[in-house]
């Protein structure tokens, strides 16, 4: 009876591990392009690339004295600052630049 149970088991069990391996689920992947903003600056004029309307880009000293806020009104964008001469960081939606304003 023992070994009857056994030969059943074995036969039974290879079956049940094939139907498992039939199961597998297809996975698709979606990559989304993120673009950031770029910024630059040039003879005291901040140029904005691929930033989100509505943003707000903060103009900093080294200091850390917070000098303007910008709110972004289209996707690329130019705006004169008339800052003095100084190093400034300019943060806009993650995005954390440098620059020396001569």
């Amino acid at each position: 009876m023992k070994r009857f149970l056994f030969v059943i088991i074995l036969l039974v069990l290879p079956v049940q591990v094939f139907l498992f391996a039939q199961e597998k689920k297809e996975r698709k992947v979606v990559i989304e392009e993120i673009t950031l903003p770029e910024l630059n600056v040039i003879d005291n004029i901040l140029h904005i690339k691929n930033a989100p309307v509505g943003a707000k880009v903060e103009i900093i000293t080294i200091v850390g004295n917070k000098v303007r806020q910008i709110e972004i009104k289209s996707k690329e964008v130019a705006y004169e600052l008339n800052l003095p001469k100084a190093i400034y960081i300019f943060k806009l939606e993650g995005v954390v630049r440098k620059f020396v304003i001569r």
